[in-house]
């Protein structure tokens, strides 16, 4: 099943590495983004079926928070890419029913088989 995904890292070569992998997948990337403002704009705009989301953005903003309103405002569910997942994090983002938690770097097959979870 092909998704319309929106991007949100503030890393320019991972953003990079990870559309490229989404596409080899076979997915479209609508949307990518550095910083939460600018994600949330996008995701108003676009409307992705779901963001891969880091936690630690651009502008000192908050990919947790970020995750949160895409949830409660539009019903976009994420997928959470971070080398910095904490027990508490994952705890707190829970009630959002985020598709998982990946760490990096990203590789194709961990990629996949989160995305291949997604119902």
């Amino acid at each position: 099943m092909t998704m319309r995904i929106m991007v949100v890292e503030d890393d320019a070569l991972i953003a990079l590495d990870i559309v490229s992998l989404l596409e080899d997948l076979g997915h479209e990337v609508v949307a990518e983004a550095a910083d939460a403002c600018t994600a949330w704009e996008m995701a108003e705009e676009d409307r992705p079926d779901l963001a891969l989301v880091d936690i630690r953005l651009a502008k000192n903003t908050d990919g947790g928070k970020l995750a949160q309103k895409l949830y409660a405002k539009l019903g976009v569910r994420s997928l959470f890419v971070s080398g910095s997942i904490t027990e508490d994090f994952r705890r707190a983002m829970a009630a959002i029913d985020p598709i998982g938690f990946l760490g990096k770097p990203v590789t194709r097959r961990t990629l996949g088989d989160a995305l291949a979870a997604v119902h």
